[in-house]
């Protein structure tokens, strides 16, 4: 790690250590809260931010059901988390496999790519968080383990990188170890108090700008042998759940840390070197108006696609009428998932969604088994 890249100001100590034989240094991140800090200086946008938060709140309450804007989000979500890591998979290849299990991530299945179970697997552990947090449990670090456990274990190549469990070897961060986080004899008192500041977050600073200043923490303590990337976001959106006490959980940063992975990866390794966490806090800031603009937006376009199908089919929609809350649930949908919805066979199965096709909102893909019918515009407006 270059040394010349910390200044007087940097946010925590660096201390000497030995990796792979060589000598180095790592740093240990200040215990919360930092001291220069002050949400002076965000007001403007803070409100703005505040604003944008509260009416994706109300526009996800007045849904018929909130899953319809929640599960975009949250597969997106997962999406763009996991290409932060070098794993790309698109909209159609993740629904096109959670299709084949709902219930929790697939377990090996043969020939399938790791990169679809992970992917699924995050969007899981997401689901899984939001679950526990709702029946009242804390983000402690038991919590943070549980969800590690979850993640990693959906693929080989995180099974082998002690799922659950904190490190007990030294990481470094970039093939170049730009950045080298705490050695593991450090850890337990950084993740004390991590746990202590996710337990009580100060409120003289707004549970937001906690929320990030959280997030930051945890990547510079780099607590896992792997995933820690991925990890520290999905628990960044749990946090703003639970902190600012929404009722649903609608807000999402990965895709704006894509979009500006550069600023953001910047603006983590900043506050290590020279403590800018008010540029860090800016930064994020900004992103939330943007994503929640864009839910809001996207959200906007679900409720009119909604309603043209609804008059489309019309009273006598019958039984596909009642299949549109599905396809907004997840544009992608067999054969099969009628039949069990409906406990009928096969036939009268295919005939409800052959009227969707008859009516535009269905297309049947080709050389696909079971047979699988997408709903284009739909899949478009909630993942383009």
């Amino acid at each position: 790690m270059d040394l010349l890249a910390f200044s007087e100001f940097k946010s925590g100590r660096l201390v000497p250590i030995s990796f792979h034989g060589k000598s180095d240094h790592a740093f240990i991140p200040n215990p919360l809260p930092p001291a220069s800090v002050s949400n002076d200086r965000f007001w403007p946008l803070l409100l703005e931010a505040s604003k944008k938060l509260e009416r994706l709140s109300v526009k996800g309450d007045q849904l018929p059901d909130v899953n319809l804007l929640l599960r975009p989000l949250q597969r997106r979500e997962a999406l763009t988390s996991n290409s932060l890591e070098g794993t790309f998979v698109t909209p159609q290849e993740l629904l096109l496999f959670e299709a084949k299990d709902s219930d929790g991530p697939p377990k090996g299945e043969p020939g399938q790519r790791d990169d679809w179970r992970e992917v699924f697997a995050y969007d899981f552990a997401l689901r899984t968080g939001c679950e526990w947090i709702k029946s009242g449990q804390n983000i402690d670090l038991q919590f943070i383990q549980k969800l590690h456990l979850l993640l990693m274990n959906a693929s080989a190549r995180g099974q082998e990188k002690s799922p659950g469990q904190f490190r007990t070897t030294q990481v470094v961060v970039g093939t170049d170890r730009r950045y080298v986080p705490p050695p593991p004899e450090e850890l337990r008192n950084s993740l004390a108090n991590l746990e202590i500041y996710t337990m009580a977050p100060p409120t003289e600073l707004g549970p937001l700008l906690a929320a990030y200043i959280a997030h930051y923490q945890f990547e510079a303590i780099h607590p896992f042998q792997d995933g820690n990337g991925r990890i520290g976001r999905l628990i960044l959106s749990l946090c703003i759940y639970k902190w600012l006490g929404h009722q649903t959980p609608c807000l999402y940063m990965s895709e704006f840390f894509e979009k500006h992975r550069k600023d953001y990866i910047s603006h983590l390794f900043r506050i290590s070197t020279h403590g800018e966490w008010n540029d860090w806090l800016e930064f994020c800031l900004k992103g939330t108006i943007e994503q929640a603009t864009a839910s809001i937006q996207r959200c906007e376009a679900l409720e009119a696609l909604r309603k043209k199908y609804e008059t489309v089919l019309g009273s006598s929609g019958g039984r596909s009428l009642l299949l549109l809350d599905e396809l907004f649930k997840s544009p992608f949908i067999t054969v099969v998932e009628v039949k069990k919805k409906f406990d009928v066979t096969y036939r009268p199965a295919k005939a409800y969604l052959e009227k969707l096709v008859a009516a535009g909102i269905l297309m049947e893909m080709k050389n696909h088994y079971p047979r699988t019918y997408m709903a284009p515009a739909i899949f478009d407006t909630a993942y383009n």
